[in-house]
């Protein structure tokens, strides 16, 4: 028996590197997917669709959810699809800056609204499906078009989540009340044409 040439050799670790690689690969994209406790598992754990609910405040000791600023107020609005449009408001307030994320039901961001695009003092969004869009725009009337902001939601249900910077800690409880006013409502397809 010969021992391998060198090139053979090279070409057998190179494969085995390739296959250890996609296998990694597939690991971490396959994470997500079979995760029982993502973002929207936790959101869900603490409240019901269609009710605000503000999130417990960071800090050095106890974090409810990753990557979460003590400076920031944050509320949640878990949403479902199936009964129509959801509307979700948000008012403007002291907040140095506020925003409106909203998210699917596998945690994705798919939209994300801040404070600059605020409208009559408020941030407004109508969360649709496909279908629900096409039924919205073969409604619109041409001579008065729709001025609502509309999302197309890759998932039936999901939530928003709004937050809201606090300059100082003096402003804190500003901004927790900012983030509490947030709404999610579901409208039929008349109700919100308007």
């Amino acid at each position: 028996m010969s021992p391998l040439p060198l090139a053979r050799l090279l070409w057998i670790c190179a494969l085995v590197g390739v296959l250890a690689g996609l296998v990694h690969l597939t690991s971490l994209l396959a994470i997500p997917a079979v995760a029982q406790h993502d973002a929207y598992a936790r959101v869900q754990a603490i409240g019901r669709p269609f009710a605000t609910l503000a999130l417990p405040a960071a800090s050095p000791i106890s974090r409810a959810f990753p990557f979460a600023d003590p400076a920031v107020a944050s509320s949640v609005c878990l949403y479902d699809l199936a009964r129509g449009p959801v509307r979700a408001r948000a008012p403007l307030g002291r907040a140095g800056f506020a925003a409106l994320s909203f998210h699917s039901r596998r945690g994705i961001v798919y939209f994300a609204l801040t404070d600059r695009a605020a409208n009559k003092g408020r941030m407004e969004a109508l969360i649709v499906t496909p279908e629900q869009l096409r039924n919205l725009i073969s409604r619109d009337d041409e001579d008065n078009p729709s001025e609502d902001l509309r999302i197309v939601s890759p998932t039936p249900t999901g939530f928003v989540m709004a937050r809201m910077l606090s300059d100082s800690p003096d402003l804190m409880p500003a901004a927790e009340a900012q983030a509490a006013a947030m709404t999610c409502e579901s409208e039929p397809i008349g109700d919100a044409e308007k």
